[in-house]
Parts: C-alpha cells; sequence; structure tokens
C-alpha cells in the first residue's frame, strides 16, 4: 500500500514541475512489488522465582471428562517441581466460562494428594471454551482473584482444551493486557491444546486446534504441548522452571540469510548464533543473562 501512496505522491510531484497550464498524457506503468514479511519471534529470559503463583485455566466442557486424570498427576509432578524451587507457591483451578463453581484453590505445598485429584471435578462445566475471557474476568472482578494473586509472586498460566480459544480477544490484545496487569512480576504460559498434528481422532476439525492459545505460548518462546500426547510427564519441562533457555523456536520458515538476533535490542555477532532447519530454531552458543530480551527477526521464506 505504501508503494502505491508513494508512487501516487511522485506523480503529483511530477505534475507540480510543469507549467499550470499543461496536460500529461503520459501514461506511467508501475509494476506492484510485493515485499516479502518481516516476522520477530521472542522471549525474555526468566530469572529463578522466589514466589510463584500457578493459575490453571480448564476446559470442562464434556469433551474433556477423559484429560481430567491427567490434569491431577500432571499437576501433582508439577508441584514437585515449584518445591525445588520455591516453597512459596499458590496453585489454583478456573473453568473458561466462569459458570459456577468456577474456582478451586489455592493450593500449596501442604495441600493433600487428594485435594489436587478432586480439583477438576470440583469445576462447573463450560458451555464456551473463552480461556482469555475468563482469566481476564477471573482477574478483574472475581473476589478470589485479589486473594489467590500476589503483587510480588511470578506467575503461571497453563491452559488447558480440546478446542479453539472462543473469546474473541486478539492474541496480541490479551497478551498486551497480561504484561500490563502482571507487569510487575514474570509471566509464563503453558498451552496444552490441540496441535495441527494432534495424536487425537478429531484433528481433522480446524475448529478443534487451538491456534490462539499455541500463538500465546509462543509469545514465551515455546512450543504448545499435544493434548492427546503424555504432556503429564513433561509439563514442567515447559515452564521457566526448567532454567535458563538458549534458543529461540521460529514461527515460520526464515529466509536463512536475513535472520538477526538481538539481545536487549543490540545485534549480536552471527558468529555466537546458528539456525537449525530440521528444528527450526536459533541455536545461541552462550546463556543470555536473566531479564534479557532475547528476539530473532527474519523474512519469512515464499517457499
Amino acid at each position: 500500500m505504501w508503494l502505491k501512496k508513494a508512487a501516487f505522491l511522485l506523480f503529483l510531484l511530477t505534475l507540480s514541475c510543469t507549467s499550470d497550464y499543461s496536460v500529461r498524457t503520459e501514461q506511467v506503468q508501475i509494476e506492484e512489488v510485493i515485499l516479502n514479511e518481516v516476522h520477530i519471534d521472542s522471549y525474555i529470559q526468566a530469572s529463578k522465582p522466589e514466589q510463584i503463583d500457578v493459575l490453571i485455566l480448564l476446559d470442562t466442557s464434556c469433551s474433556m471428562d477423559d484429560n481430567y486424570n491427567q490434569v491431577s498427576t500432571g499437576v501433582e509432578m508439577l508441584r514437585n517441581d515449584l518445591n525445588s524451587v520455591t516453597n512459596d507457591y499458590n496453585i489454583g483451578f478456573i473453568n473458561t466460562s466462569l459458570v459456577d463453581p468456577y474456582y478451586v484453590g489455592p493450593f500449596d505445598n501442604a495441600t493433600p494428594i487428594i485435594d489436587f485429584i478432586m480439583a477438576p471435578w470440583s469445576l462447573g462445566g463450560d458451555h464456551t471454551e473463552a480461556g482469555f475471557s475468563a482469566l481476564y474476568d477471573f482477574t478483574r472482578s472475581m473476589p478470589e482473584a485479589p486473594l489467590f494473586f500476589r503483587e510480588t509472586a511470578d506467575k503461571l498460566f497453563i491452559f488447558i482444551s480440546d478446542e479453539e480459544e472462543q473469546s474473541g480477544l486478539p492474541v496480541n490484545v490479551f497478551e498486551d493486557w497480561l504484561q500490563a496487569e502482571f507487569g510487575g512480576v514474570q509471566r509464563d504460559v503453558v498451552s496444552i491444546v490441540t496441535v495441527p498434528d494432534s495424536e487425537c481422532e478429531y484433528t481433522s476439525y480446524s475448529a478443534n486446534v487451538g491456534y490462539k492459545y499455541i500463538d500465546l505460548a509462543r509469545h514465551y518462546g515455546k512450543d504448545p504441548i499435544d493434548i492427546c500426547s503424555d504432556w503429564e510427564l513433561w509439563l514442567s519441562n515447559s515452564t521457566f522452571l526448567v532454567g535458563p533457555i538458549d534458543y529461540i523456536n521460529l514461527t515460520y520458515t526464515p529466509m536463512e540469510d536475513s535472520i538477526k538476533i538481538y539481545i536487549n535490542r543490540f545485534a549480536i555477532s552471527d558468529a555466537v548464533w546458528e539456525y537449525d532447519p530440521k528444528t527450526n530454531s536459533i541455536l545461541l552458543d552462550s546463556i543470555p543473562p536473566e531479564g534479557a530480551l532475547v528476539e530473532a527477526a527474519y523474512i519469512i521464506s515464499q517457499e
């Protein structure tokens, strides 16, 4: 579009250089140029949390009944990983349409395991799968939120659903709100959803693929977890609890010659990173410091 505007302004400038009474009848053929799209993938290097609030946003619609055992087992494993980092944590559950009872928690390191097992079955059944608006409305409107979310605690949000996010909120708008609402602490997102190449039998229905949840997870430098896989065994490996990250997963296939890597907005030498086409990721030779903004800018390949 800007090329067309530029061409139009150039044409006006040409007219202004002629006499007022003259008329130019020459036709100029302007070939439209299609520019390759530039994309940026990024993440912020996490610090080891001292406090953490973990909120699980669980799709409790009928199709999710057979996933509840995985949820209970996975969260219990996650708690073990939390205990290796800090004893100061809260874990809570909400459903994705805030149908009563919409909240269970908070749980901590002293909570009996039976409470974790029963938590998914204690929530009301969803009639919509709107994880983004559920988190927004819970944070802004529900009386449990001020008690659950501690001002100084880092935040981990775990979205679990077998359908696409249905709130209508764009991913970038929701991420901007997360940053504004919880900007004083670290934030991380895990998306356990139906992925395009899922093991689920119903993947052929595109409405079941959690594209928005997938995009949100990639804002945090990670891939989604297939809900039909044995995800409870490696849930914690997808969070900032694992430790510092020395790679960047790319969303699209890049034109390799176009790749530029930045740390805290400063370009780093090509000699200290490499592109791995097998995993479509950037491998860094050294670990970026805590709190660093790591970015990969590239032109999306048209092949």
